[in-house]
């Protein structure tokens, strides 16, 4: 992938719109865009939307962003025509005819800004997390990501680790000249460590934000999680029958509560006489309890073993004391089904628990982030530690290490195979 190259993908997706925008760029973008725009001038002034004929098929805006003051650096031609996506093909084939020209491939565009520094890895990687995000939640993690949130928390503890490291290896090379220059590298060690564990104490709100949240519906057979389920997605997706045992397997549907993606999972009644089909779907049903961020325990009016059911789980349980129109003796949270009664309520409060009533945006979402914050951490308090029973070696190793796990945050210390991986998950045309 030469930075020399010439490049060219669609970049709205392959639904029809009112307007496409296909994408080019590199040092040629001019020169192809002219096979298919003859009429752009020579020297099109720069962010100038031009209305022309596009491949002689249709006509469209046409602007010109010169390097280095485009999305990737460097000269970048974007023709608009209608969305058609048949169109928009045919635009691209012609393109492609230019001999210099080649299809980009996924999240070159984004990768080449980084190249270029237009954004650190952080900000290229919240690209991805914007396009693919399902819920508001998600749109305001990425979008934080995006601005530069994370990356300035990280320069922040970057501004005062590196001279830490720097005193510390002075003392080393130079035990002379830099006779006590480790003086109060405990207290700045322990300070840059407690900025980064607020910031990792992020890392799970990130997270449920970029994801959404896992909340599972169990309990005993007949106990109406069906009808809760459909209750809480205001549809009817479950069946439902007063034969125990009607739910045989997991049925999941998403809602957007306070912004938050969050997918109900009705599971098959836990019991001990079930038939093998059935014995299957409380399987799923474990199974799904083990992977959820919040659990609903639905007990019937006339349970008296709740506190055994809510050790099914591992997570936090809500208890809901279901079919609330009938009486019951249960302590939680009052809820019918059948009438709608306390749904409302019932979903606040699952909104309070996985905190989507938190409104600011949370920058700290992606996995590889979250780990390399967290060896960050560990190596401060390995520094810290040996600080006392080791040698400054080993306490200027360590805050060595805690710099290059902040570095791969960002990408100064990004190696060609994490670059691929990171820019494989990006569609064509990004």
């Amino acid at each position: 992938m030469p930075p020399q190259s010439t490049i060219t993908a669609i970049a709205t997706g392959p639904a029809a719109g009112g307007v496409g925008v296909i994408r080019i760029s590199g040092p040629l973008a001019l020169e192809a865009a002219r096979r298919v725009v003859p009429a752009l001038p020579l020297f099109p002034e720069p962010r100038h939307a031009y209305f022309a004929s596009i491949a002689g098929l249709d006509e469209g805006l046409v602007i010109h962003f010169p390097a280095p003051a485009s999305y990737t650096g460097e000269d970048v031609v974007e023709l608009m025509p209608h969305g058609s996506p048949k169109l928009l093909s045919m635009v691209l084939q012609r393109l492609l005819e230019h001999p210099a020209l080649r299809l980009a491939e996924p999240g070159e565009f984004t990768r080449r800004a980084f190249v270029n520094g237009r954004i650190d890895l952080a900000r290229a990687e919240a690209v991805a997390d914007l396009v693919a995000a399902q819920s508001e939640a998600a749109v305001r993690s990425a979008a934080a990501q995006l601005s530069g949130e994370l990356s300035r928390r990280i320069a922040a503890v970057k501004e005062r680790l590196v001279p830490l490291h720097a005193d510390l290896e002075a003392s080393l090379d130079f035990p002379d000249e830099a006779e006590d220059a480790e003086a109060g590298a405990g207290a700045r060690l322990d300070a840059v460590r407690v900025e980064l564990e607020a910031l990792a104490a992020q890392g799970a709100a990130g997270a449920l934000a970029r994801r959404g949240a896992h909340v599972v519906l169990f309990g005993p057979v007949n106990a109406g999680k069906s009808t809760l389920f459909n209750a809480l997605l205001g549809s009817s997706r479950a069946l439902v029958d007063a034969e125990p045992g009607t739910t045989r397997d997991v049925l999941e549907a998403t809602v957007e509560l306070n912004g938050l993606a969050v997918t109900f999972v009705d599971t098959a009644g836990l019991r001990e006489d079930a038939g093998r089909v059935e014995a299957l779907g409380i399987e799923k049903t474990r199974a799904a309890l083990k992977g959820a961020d919040l659990a609903l325990l639905v007990a019937p009016p006339e349970a008296t073993d709740v506190e055994a059911w809510r050790r099914e789980a591992g997570c936090e349980v809500i208890v809901v004391a279901a079919k609330a129109d009938l009486g019951s003796r249960v302590e939680g949270v009052a809820v019918s089904g059948l009438t709608g009664s306390g749904v409302s309520e019932l979903k606040a409060l699952v909104a309070r628990r996985l905190g989507a009533e938190r409104s600011e945006a949370v920058a700290l979402a992606s996995e590889r982030h979250r780990e390399a914050l967290g060896r960050a951490v560990e190596s401060l308090k390995q520094a810290r530690a040996a600080l006392e029973v080791s040698t400054l070696e080993v306490v200027a190793g360590e805050t060595a290490a805690a710099l290059q796990a902040l570095d791969e945050i960002t990408g100064e210390d990004a190696k060609a195979e994490l670059l691929d991986a990171i820019f494989r998950r990006f569609c064509i045309g990004k």
